[in-house]
């Protein structure tokens, strides 16, 4: 199987309450934050956010209708700097983190989210392509956990109630996975009329129970891989009933590529081109994938006549 792509059973699953048409998703990840992890090695406290961000970037993107990229991006200060997650819209997953290994607590997976990036902000971004706009918020981090930060954008710049349950782990055999449900209701139910006979208090009661109901399902339920996605949902919500949709998979997929390498090497001068040359090549990394590609001076040399013979 390629670097480049592992198909898996890891998927978004999204559903509905009834009778209230509250929305919601499960997200469970293991294979795809397993091969992610494993080829940064990254320290267990930048594992641990960077595993749940890859379960809630596709969380909170499949509540869009889009045809592109969304960006789930933490900007800290010290020691985290970066937590990148971006999702395509048929579900290519990849991620990286920048962060200072002389300050931070390899070990511990318990600090707060605040003393792990020294503040910033996390990004929500929508990229569709050059012809279409591109959609950003952006939130303070000034709560302890990813979760929370998320509440707080939703209930305060989209005005939609938010409740998310993530939890994720680290196996005894070193991976991280993890699993999340998110549900959302809106100032009015999916723009939907409500059943008949029912009225907008009913609704409010339904909500409430919905997250009580969310809230009392436990990281152990969340993370046991024995029971499907959908067993779950209906364990938590059969009283009122829940709909369930197709699911559709995630997979481990980057999307670095030759012509963007050797676009950004054409548009360096030829001092830039000098100063990148170690033993007289040119590597380039992807920071997402790890993928090298290597440059020469011969595989340099073709590569700027085929520039001039254009």
């Amino acid at each position: 199987m390629s670097r480049k792509q592992i198909a898996t059973q890891d998927s978004i699953l999204p559903f509905q309450i009834e009778p209230y048409y509250l929305r919601g998703r499960f997200v469970r990840l293991s294979h795809v934050s397993k091969a992610i992890l494993h080829r940064h090695q990254y320290p267990d406290s930048v594992a641990k956010l960077i595993t749940e961000m890859l379960i809630l970037a596709p969380c909170l993107s499949s509540s869009l209708k889009y045809d592109g990229v969304f960006t789930l991006q933490v900007s800290g200060q010290d020691p985290i700097k970066t937590l990148l997650v971006d999702v395509t819209s048929n579900g290519a997953l990849r991620a990286y983190a920048a962060y200072n290994p002389e300050k931070i607590n390899s070990d511990s997976t318990n600090e707060p989210l605040q003393k792990l990036t020294g503040g910033g902000y996390i990004a929500f971004t929508v990229d569709q392509g050059r012809n279409e706009d591109r959609y950003q918020g952006i939130v303070e981090l000034n709560k302890n956990s990813l979760a929370d930060c998320v509440h707080d954008y939703f209930r305060n710049s989209e005005q939609i109630e938010t409740i998310v349950n993530l939890s994720v782990e680290k196996s005894f055999s070193g991976a991280w996975h993890g699993a999340a449900i998110i549900i959302q209701k809106e100032a009015f139910p999916g723009g939907k009329q409500l059943p008949i006979g029912a009225t907008q208090e009913d609704y409010e009661e339904a909500w409430r129970n919905a997250a009580i109901m969310l809230a009392s399902c436990t990281k152990t339920e969340l993370l046991d891989t024995a029971e499907k996605p959908n067993e779950l949902l209906y364990k938590l919500f059969h009283e009122t009933g829940v709909r369930i949709y197709p699911k559709k998979f995630l997979k481990d997929e980057c999307r670095c590529s030759i012509e963007k390498i050797e676009n950004m090497l054409l548009s360096l001068n030829t001092e830039e081109r000098q100063d990148l040359r170690v033993d007289g090549k040119i590597t380039v990394t992807c920071e997402f994938c790890k993928v090298e590609h290597t440059y020469d001076e011969h595989r340099l040399e073709k590569l700027l006549l085929t520039r001039n013979d254009h």
